[in-house]
C-alpha cells in the first residue's frame, strides 16, 4: 500500500499480508441520596403467568404509542409481562415506563432492557432489585445529550445492562456491599448533597463500569477470592469505587462529556490519532472509552482533541503500533506503517464490552456492503460498537468506528467517528452501500467490518 501523505487524507500503510477470515455467521439477537430514585414498587400484584385478558391500561398505553416506537416482538413481550400485574403494581410499572422509557428515542432498546431485567429480577430479586431494574432501563432510555447532534444514545445499550446485571449476580458479598455504598452516595461529595448533581447519571455510569468488569467481578481471581474471605473488595471493585469518588456530585453535562471520547455535539471535538498511522489504536481507544467510563475519564485527564504525540494518549497509541508490527511517525510524515485492528481488538475492546470480534472482508459490491451494514445494525442497537476499515479512492486505508444507528430501511444513518480529524457525525447507509462515501477524512469504500 502507498504511504504517500501529500494530501490531507490519512493513507495508513497496513501490513501487506493481512490475515483474512471468512465472513462470520449472522449475529443472533441477544439475549443514601435517594431523591432521584423512582418510588419502590408496591409488593404484590403479580398473578403469576400470563393474564387471560389484557388490562385496559396496558392496551391503551401500547395503542397510544406512535407507529414504530416498539418492535412487534418487544410490544408483544411487554404486553405479556404487564398483563401479569394488577392494582398498584401495574400502575407503578406503567407510570415508570410512560415517564422514563416509552417517550424517549431509545424506547425499543430500553423496553428490551426492561424486559430482560424483570426476568432476571424474577430469579434473583436479592441482587436485581427494583431500583436496579429502573436505573439500568433509564440508562438505556435517556439520551446522553438530547440536544447534541450525536447524543441520542443512552449511557449504555442493552448489552451493557445485561453485563452489569450478570456482574451484580455473580460478585462477592463484599463487592456488592461496596457498590451499594457507592450507589447510595451518588450526588454527594464530602458527605454533602450537591445541588444540580446528576444522581441517575452517576449511578448509570457506575453500573456501566461494573458491566465492563463483568468477568473479573463474577469470576474473581485467587487473590481477590482470598481478600473476600476477610471482607475485602476485589481490585475490579476498587476501580469502580475509586471512579465513584472521582465523579461524585458531578453535573450531567460533565458526566456525559467525560464518559466518552466521541463528540456528542456531532463536531470536531472527538479523540484524535497522534501519529500518522495510528488510526487503528485510536479507534480502539474510542471503543474502549465507550465501553468503560473509568477509562474514558482517564483519557480526559488531558485534551482528547489534540495531535500532540508527547502525551499519555499518544504514548498508548505508539505502544500499540510498535508492539504489533507498526511504525509510529509524526502526522504527515513518511516512513510509518499501521496495524490491523484484529491484532488487539479483543484485548483492548472486547475485554470491556464482552464481545468476541471477527473480521469480515467485504466484496466490492453494493449488496455485500449492505449485508455488512445489516449485520452491524444488530450489534449497534445492542450497544456493541463496530470497527470498520475503508479503502481510499486514491490508495491507502483508514480505520474508523461506528457507535450508533438510527432510522430504518433506506433512511438508516450510522454514527461515525473519524480519528484523523477527531470528528463525529452521521453518514447515510445508502451512501456506504453505493461504494463512494465521504468518510470525513476522505472518500472511499467500506472494505472491512469487525462483527
Amino acid at each position: 500500500m502507498s504511504v504517500r501523505v501529500d494530501t490531507s487524507v490519512p493513507r495508513t500503510r497496513l501490513p501487506e499480508q493481512a490475515p483474512v477470515a471468512p465472513p462470520p455467521a449472522p449475529v443472533a439477537p441477544a439475549r443514601t441520596n435517594t431523591v432521584d430514585a423512582f418510588q419502590q414498587a408496591p409488593s404484590g400484584g403479580a398473578t403469576g403467568g400470563t393474564a387471560a385478558t389484557v388490562p385496559p391500561q396496558v392496551s391503551q398505553t401500547l395503542s397510544n404509542l406512535p407507529p414504530g416506537t416498539l418492535s412487534p416482538e418487544n410490544a408483544a413481550a411487554l404486553q405479556t409481562r404487564l398483563s401479569t400485574l394488577s392494582g398498584d403494581a401495574l400502575t407503578h410499572e406503567l407510570d415508570f415506563l410512560n415517564q422514563n422509557v416509552l417517550n424517549t428515542p431509545n424506547a425499543d432498546r430500553a423496553t428490551r432492557t426492561y424486559l430482560e431485567m424483570k426476568t432476571l429480577q424474577d430469579t434473583r430479586p436479592d441482587r436485581i432489585t427494583q431500583a436496579t431494574v429502573e436505573t439500568l432501563t433509564r440508562a438505556v432510555a435517556t439520551p446522553r445529550d438530547a440536544a447534541g447532534a450525536a447524543g441520542q444514545e443512552g449511557v449504555m445499550g442493552p448489552s451493557q445492562a445485561r453485563d452489569a446485571a450478570q456482574a451484580l449476580i455473580g460478585m462477592t458479598g463484599s463487592d456488592y456491599k461496596a457498590l451499594q455504598g457507592a450507589l447510595d452516595n451518588a450526588g454527594n461529595r464530602d458527605n454533602q448533597c450537591i445541588a444540580g448533581a446528576d444522581v441517575q447519571g452517576e449511578r448509570a455510569l457506575l453500573l456501566k463500569a461494573v458491566g465492563a468488569r463483568r468477568e473479573q467481578l463474577a469470576s474473581p481471581g485467587l487473590m481477590d477470592r482470598a481478600r473476600s474471605v476477610f471482607g475485602g473488595t476485589s481490585s475490579a471493585m476498587n476501580e469502580v469505587t475509586g471512579y465513584a469518588s472521582r465523579i461524585a456530585g458531578s453535573q450531567r453535562a460533565d458526566l456525559m462529556r467525560q464518559s466518552t471520547v466521541i463528540d456528542l455535539q456531532g463536531g470536531t471535538g472527538a479523540l484524535q490519532q497522534r501519529w500518522n498511522d495510528s488510526c487503528a489504536p485510536t479507534s480502539q481507544q474510542i471503543a474502549r472509552a465507550e465501553a468503560d467510563p473509568v477509562y474514558a475519564r482517564r483519557l480526559h485527564d488531558e485534551p482528547i482533541h489534540s495531535t500532540d504525540s508527547n502525551t499519555a494518549i499518544g504514548r498508548e497509541q505508539a505502544e500499540a503500533l510498535t508492539n504489533n508490527g507498526g511504525v509510529a511517525v509524526e502526522r504527515g510524515q513518511a516512513g510509518g506503517s499501521g496495524m490491523w485492528p484484529e491484532a488487539t481488538l479483543d484485548t483492548q475492546v472486547g475485554r470491556y464490552n464482552n464481545h468476541d470480534y471477527a473480521r469480515n472482508d467485504i466484496a466490492d459490491t453494493p449488496a455485500a456492503r449492505q449485508g455488512a451494514l445489516d449485520r452491524a445494525d444488530t450489534l449497534l442497537k445492542d450497544g456493541i460498537d463496530v470497527p470498520i476499515v475503508v479503502n481510499w479512492d486514491g490508495g491507502g486505508s483508514h480505520a474508523l468506528m461506528l457507535t450508533d444507528v438510527r432510522g430504518e430501511g433506506a433512511d438508516r444513518q450510522y454514527l461515525l467517528t473519524d480519528p484523523w480529524n477527531g470528528q463525529t457525525g452521521w453518514i447515510r447507509g445508502s451512501d456506504v452501500a453505493s461504494g463512494s462515501t465521504n468518510f470525513m477524512a476522505g472518500t472511499g469504500k467500506l472494505s472491512i467490518t469487525y462483527e
